[in-house]
C-alpha cells in the first residue's frame, strides 16, 4: 500500500477517522491475505507514540506530544472487527524512562475506552504493556533512583545486527552516550563487530505490528514518525546510542565546534555521571548543582547545542534504522529472517495536531489536520516530511532509510515515490516533490536543525 494522506478537521470528527483507518486496514487485509476466520490466532501489536504523560513544561499539553487516545481506540476497534472479534491484540510501549505509564493511559479516558472494547469483543484479548524493565526517579533532571518495572511476560531478544549495523566501523565507537549515566553499557554492546539491541519479544513476535506515531518534530534526529517511533520496542534504552561524545573533527556529534567551553562542559558531565554511579547520595546532589549552574553559565539547552542536538548527529538516526531493521527482520531467537520475508507492517500516522520547534518532549502545537498511512515506514516519513515543508533527503534518518542493505527498510528511489493525498477536491495520486505542506510555511523545526527552513519550503 502506497501512503494515503487524509484530511481530518479535529479529533471529534470520529467518523472520518473511522473511515480513514478502516479502508487502510481493508488493503492491508488484503495485501496479508488474511480474513476473520484465520485470525483467531493471530496476535497484533499496536504501538503508539507513548513517550510521556505530557509536554515538559506544561503539564495540561498532551496532544502535541502522544499518539491521541481516540486515534488508538478507533484503531483498535477497527481491527477488532476485522478479526472477527478473536484472536489478540497487544498495545505497547518503552516511554521515557522517567515517564508515568498509568497517567498516559489516564489520558482522554483511554483505560475506559478500552475496557468498552473488551465488553464489545468479549472473545478478543486486548491488554495493554509497559515494556521497560526500569522506570527513573528523576530530580531536577538528574536520575535519583532506578526502580525495577514488570517486564514483557514474554522477556526480551537480544539482536546482534554484527557488520550490518550502521554502526560497524563508525568513527564514534567508544565514545558513544546512551540514555543512563554508565557509558561503559552502551559502548560494551557497540564494539567491532558486536552491535545488539535488546528487543521486546512482544512486538517481535507479533503477526502484524501496527506503528501509530505522533508527527513530530526532533532535536536529535529532526523529526519523529514511523522510523524513529520504533526506539519504544527497546527494553533498556542504555543499549541505544543517542550521540557520541565530542564534535565531528574527532568523530562525535555531542556538539557542533570545537569550543573550550564545550570541551570543559564535555569532562565536568562525564566527571559528575561517574561521581553520581559511584555515590548515589552525594554524587547525585552534586550533579544537580553542577547541572544547575551549568545552565546559568553555559545555556540553557533551548538556546544552545549540545547533547547531539542538531542536524550534525550522526549517531541516533543509525540507532533508529538499525532497529526498524531488528523488528521487519528480527526471530524471537536471535536468527534473522531472509530480505523476502519481513514482518506484516503498517503505520497511521496521527497528525490531526503535531508537534513543532522543541519536539519530542516540549513541542508547539500544530493543526495540521491529517492522517497518513502506509505499509513501509521508509516511504510514510519521506512523505510526512513533505507534509511538514522539509526536504526528505536534507533528513538522514529519512534518506539514509533508502539505501541499498542486506535487510532493505524500502528497496525503491526516495524520488520514485508516489502518494494517494485525498486532502483537496482535485484528490489523487501524486509524486512526492508534489506533497505541499499540511500548514502554510511548513512547520518550524528544532532550532539545532534550521536548516531545514530553505527555498523548498512552500
Amino acid at each position: 500500500m502506497i501512503p494515503r494522506i487524509g484530511h481530518i478537521e479535529s479529533y471529534e470528527e470520529t467518523e472520518k477517522i473511522a473511515s480513514f483507518i478502516r479502508e487502510v486496514l481493508r488493503l492491508q487485509w488484503e495485501a496479508m491475505g488474511w480474513n476473520s476466520l484465520s485470525c483467531t490466532s493471530k496476535m497484533v501489536v499496536v504501538k503508539p507514540n507513548w513517550i510521556q504523560e505530557s509536554h515538559d513544561k506544561n503539564a495540561n499539553e498532551w496532544e502535541s506530544v502522544i499518539t491521541h487516545p481516540i486515534i488508538v481506540e478507533i484503531v483498535v476497534d477497527e481491527l477488532a472487527a476485522n478479526m472477527g472479534g478473536t484472536g489478540s491484540i497487544i498495545i505497547c510501549d518503552a516511554p521515557h524512562s522517567n515517564a508515568r505509564f498509568a497517567k498516559i493511559i489516564d489520558r482522554g479516558d483511554l483505560g475506559v475506552r478500552l475496557d468498552r472494547l473488551r465488553q464489545r469483543y468479549p472473545r478478543l484479548s486486548l491488554s495493554v504493556l509497559d515494556l521497560r524493565r526500569e522506570i527513573f526517579v528523576i530530580r531536577n533532571g538528574v536520575i535519583v533512583d532506578r526502580l525495577a518495572n514488570v517486564p514483557d511476560p514474554l522477556g526480551y531478544t537480544q539482536l546482534n545486527l554484527g557488520v550490518d549495523s550502521l554502526f560497524f566501523q563508525h568513527p564514534g565507537e567508544g565514545h558513544y552516550y546512551g540514555a543512563d549515566y554508565d557509558r561503559k553499557e552502551v559502548n560494551d554492546h557497540h564494539c567491532g563487530t558486536k552491535h545488539e539491541y535488546l528487543i521486546a519479544s512482544t512486538p517481535l513476535n507479533s503477526d502484524l505490528f501496527i506503528n501509530l506515531p505522533k508527527l513530530k518534530t526532533h532535536k536529535k534526529t529532526g523529526l519523529t514518525c514511523s522510523l524513529k517511533n520504533l526506539v519504544g520496542i527497546n527494553g533498556d534504552k542504555n543499549w541505544l546510542p543517542h550521540h557520541a561524545e565530542g564534535y565531528p573533527g574527532e568523530g562525535g556529534d555531542e556538539f557542533p565546534e570545537a569550543r573550550f567551553s564545550y570541551h570543559m562542559e564535555s569532562v565536568l558531565k562525564r566527571s559528575m555521571h561517574q561521581m553520581a554511579l559511584l555515590m548515589p547520595g552525594l554524587g547525585t546532589r552534586i550533579l544537580e548543582v553542577t547541572r544547575s549552574l551549568g545552565k546559568k553559565f553555559l545555556g540553557d539547552s533551548e538556546r544552545v547545542v549540545r547533547n547531539g542536538n542538531w542536524y550534525g548527529n550522526d549517531t541516533c538516526w543509525r540507532m533508529a534504522l538499525d532497529l526498524n531493521r531488528a523488528l521487519l527482520y528480527g526471530n524471537l531467537d536471535g536468527t534473522w529472517r531472509e530480505a523476502g520475508n519481513r514482518k506484516h507492517f503498517l503505520c497511521i500516522v496521527d497528525g490531526i495536531v503535531g508537534g513543532e520547534g522543541h519536539g519530542p518532549t516540549r513541542p508547539h502545537p500544530v493543526k495540521s489536520k491529517v492522517l497518513v498511512a502506509g505499509s513501509n515506514p521508509a516511504e510514510v516519513d519521506a512523505t510526512v516530511s513533505r507534509l511538514m515543508g522539509f526536504e526528505p533527503s536534507m533528513i538522514p534518518l529519512v534518506r539514509e532509510a533508502f539505501a541499498c542493505h542486506r535487510w532493505p527498510i524500502f528497496s525503491q528511489n526516495l524520488e520514485e515515490i508516489e502518494i494517494d493525498d485525498f486532502r483537496h477536491d482535485s484528490s489523487g495520486r501524486i509524486h512526492l516533490r508534489n506533497v505541499t505542506p499540511a500548514v502554510p510555511g511548513g512547520f518550524e523545526p528544532h532550532f539545532g536543525w534550521s536548516r531545514l527552513r530553505g527555498d523548498h519550503r512552500k
